[in-house]
């Protein structure tokens, strides 16, 4: 008798199948301010296109600071734009976004985030040096979202030609560029439905 697999048990186990990136050589804070509560939405192997993550804020906090996950280096910033586009495709979505660079070489980048929140409250400017839980922005819904969140993702960009003019990693066919975060005080990957504490790393 031939194997029948439905649907939705063919997509998990296409996703278990495809190995994780390689693990970020530095280590991060998770990007919310101290004492948020946050649920990971999907991880670097359920999240469409792989290779990033996709978090969640929770509780009676908002509006949900997003800060720095280490010190580095303003490299891109926009935050001009305001429409939740859910449902087109990613290369006619407008998302606002910021990328930092880290002396490790490798840089975070931080999407849909609310639209004025970058350059207004949080008065970040490219060039300027922010360190580990600095506000970047708040979290939102703006360009291909379909709620409020951050997309939150680590990666080792070409030095040439980092990101282009949407804020999308160059040259990642694959998510080539991307590295699986590691957060202190989390041990391991962090996993689709685990829930955390957003904190300070020791030291």
């Amino acid at each position: 008798m031939p194997l029948i697999l439905l649907p939705f048990a063919l997509a998990a186990l296409q996703a278990a199948e495809v190995p994780p990136p390689p693990a970020s050589a530095g280590v991060y804070r998770l990007p919310y301010a101290d004492g948020t509560q946050l649920r990971v939405f999907d991880d670097t192997r359920t999240h469409r296109p792989r290779a990033r993550i996709d978090l969640v804020a929770t509780g009676p906090r908002k509006p949900y600071r997003i800060v720095a996950a280490a010190a580095g280096t303003v490299m891109a910033i926009q935050d001009g734009y305001a429409e939740r586009q859910s449902g087109r495709a990613a290369s006619q979505c407008r998302n606002n976004h910021v990328w930092i660079a880290h002396p490790n070489g490798e840089w975070t980048g931080y999407s849909h985030l609310a639209r004025g929140s970058v350059s207004g409250l949080a008065n970040l400017k490219v060039g300027q040096k922010v360190r580990a839980g600095q506000l970047i922005g708040i979290e939102g819904d703006v360009g291909c979202a379909m709620l409020d969140h951050l997309h939150f993702e680590v990666a080792l960009p070409d030095p040439a030609n980092p990101v282009d003019a949407g804020g999308f990693l160059t040259g990642n066919d694959g998510g080539k560029r991307n590295r699986e975060p590691r957060f202190c005080g989390i041990s391991g990957t962090i996993n689709k439905e685990e829930v955390h504490i957003a904190k300070r790393c020791a030291g």
